[in-house]
């Protein structure tokens, strides 16, 4: 990540660090002033890498703090869902101590090492009997005209 915002010039690598968990703390528990330079720099940032689109609730919120601020007050959903986001696009580095996410196996047994079980082709049952159906013609049906009350419409 660091080596990303170096490379594309944004800011420095310390710097970086700083805003950001800077600004994800100050979402959580601190009030943020309106028009704040950290939130116009993860926008530029998320712009840049053509990520800002990918979620309109991110948008929205980025926006709504950018014009409005935030209060002081505890925010932890969030703030739990921002870093969950810039995690997953790789802005934010993976929490330290998590599990990597390898190839997933189709068959895990208890007790033992996972394998791959071959797939069977799926074959469907035979169909049954045929009932022949019977068909009936339209009969004709007499329709009697409407009566309208005279002077409503």
């Amino acid at each position: 990540m660091t080596q990303d915002i170096d490379r594309q010039g944004i800011v420095g690598v310390a710097e970086a660090d700083d805003w950001l968990k800077g600004l994800v703390r100050a979402v959580w528990k601190e009030a943020v002033p309106p028009k704040d330079a950290r939130v116009k720099s993860l926008w530029d940032l998320l712009r840049q890498r053509q990520l800002l689109g990918r979620s309109p609730w991110l948008r929205s919120v980025l926006g709504r703090i950018w014009n409005q601020g935030l209060a002081a007050r505890v925010r932890p959903r969030t703030a739990r869902r921002l870093v969950r986001r810039l995690r997953h696009w790789g802005v934010l580095p993976p929490r330290v101590g998590a599990p990597r996410i390898g190839p997933i196996s189709v068959s895990v047994q208890t007790g033992g090492p996972a394998r791959l079980v071959p797939l069977r082709p799926v074959v469907a049952p035979p169909p049954g009997p045929r009932r022949p159906i019977a068909v009936r013609p339209v009969q004709a049906v007499s329709v009697r005209p409407v009566a309208r009350p005279v002077g409503r419409r």
